[in-house]
């Protein structure tokens, strides 16, 4: 019998040893770091090692040989919880082992120093063979070699474990899950964000468009304004030195041709030159445009006393007819103390069929 529970606990260390193996990194061999998933093989290893391979190496897995890149790696964050469990399991091992040898050791009757080999089914105790014949504490009692009870209890205790081992592997099932919806969710997320990237470059682009149209006529009201006064400051110039240089009678004799070129040049009415400013307004594509319109109410004095309501001419606004309502003296409890303003809404889109 102690034969077949030293095989059953190689048996065991064995397979923790061989599940130990499975979550090691097939490329460094130790355990896994960062662990990665391979979409084609499923091999798990350390992203630090599949990185240096697909960046020095070749882009293919090291494994399957299938054509792998960075991105296409599956982040497996659940696997650092299932090493540290075989972790656990390996310390646990050797923790038992050490267990066993002293329960070896304890396994014997305190009275007679005998290995326990019996259990007393009437008294739920573990004896030896000369308290079951000879002690007289248990004559009578029902009887069962010990190792058959303990085999029934262990049997039960591995039948529980059994069904926690799978569900740990469900747990570890929905974990994954769990992560593939996260990165779903967040791939999702970048796809949006890429999306409202475009967008607000499209809209970008578009006001650059309107700032370039501003521009064009802006700068051409510049350039005639230079023309003109590049043109004046030439003729001032020949002014001056007609004035200072010119002989008294050469003076005379320009005049007449001074004179004209001035009159000639004022004869162009300043107006001319004044343009209407171009709006620093620019069109939005957040912000919708506002619709308005102002209503001047006239004899507002002869309006409070009649107390009846004024309406404005309606405003229509994308299919949409609205008015105001204005009561001049107040309406309800307000009245004769306030102005009361109504915002209706007359007529609006037909209703969709249902």
């Amino acid at each position: 019998m102690a034969t077949k529970k030293k095989v059953n606990k190689m048996d065991d260390d064995h397979s923790v040893e061989t599940l130990a193996e499975v979550f090691r990194c097939f490329i460094c061999m130790e355990k896994l770091r960062d662990a990665h998933l391979c979409p084609h093989c499923s091999k798990l290893c350390c992203y630090v090692c599949v990185r240096r391979w697909l960046t020095e190496q070749r882009s293919q897995c090291p494994h399957c040989r299938a054509s792998l890149h960075l991105h296409e790696l599956v982040n497996c964050r659940w696997v650092q919880e299932v090493t540290q469990q075989l972790d656990s399991l390996q310390a646990n091992g050797l923790a038992s082992a050490r267990a066993a040898a002293e329960h070896a050791q304890s396994d014997r009757c305190s009275a007679h120093q005998e290995k326990l080999s019996v259990y007393c089914w009437t008294c739920r105790l573990c004896i030896c063979h000369q308290c079951a014949l000879w002690g007289g504490r248990h004559s009578g009692h029902t009887f069962k070699p010990l190792d058959e009870v303990y085999e029934q209890h262990r049997t039960q205790i591995r039948d529980e474990a059994a069904q926690l081992r799978r569900r740990l592997m469900e747990l570890v099932s929905l974990s994954q899950d769990v992560e593939r919806n996260v990165e779903s969710v967040r791939v999702a997320k970048d796809e949006r964000v890429r999306e409202i990237r475009n967008a607000v470059e499209l809209m970008i682009a578009r006001l650059d468009a309107q700032l370039k149209a501003k521009l064009l006529v802006l700068m051409g009201q510049k350039s005639s304004l230079i023309q003109e006064t590049e043109q004046l400051e030439a003729l001032l110039q020949d002014i001056d030195q007609h004035l200072h240089k010119c002989a008294k009678s050469e003076l005379i004799q320009q005049s007449a041709t001074l004179l004209r070129m001035i009159h000639q040049v004022r004869k162009k009415p300043m107006a001319s030159f004044v343009t209407a400013p171009v709006p620093a307004d620019f069109q939005s594509e957040i912000v919708p445009g506002y619709d308005s319109s102002t209503f001047i109410m006239t004899r507002f004095t002869q309006l409070q006393h009649k107390a009846d309501p004024v309406y404005s001419t309606p405003l229509h606004v994308n299919g949409l007819c609205w008015r105001l309502k204005v009561y001049p003296d107040g309406n309800g409890v307000v009245r004769g103390n306030y102005l009361s303003v109504f915002l209706e809404l007359t007529s609006g889109l037909p209703d969709t069929s249902k």
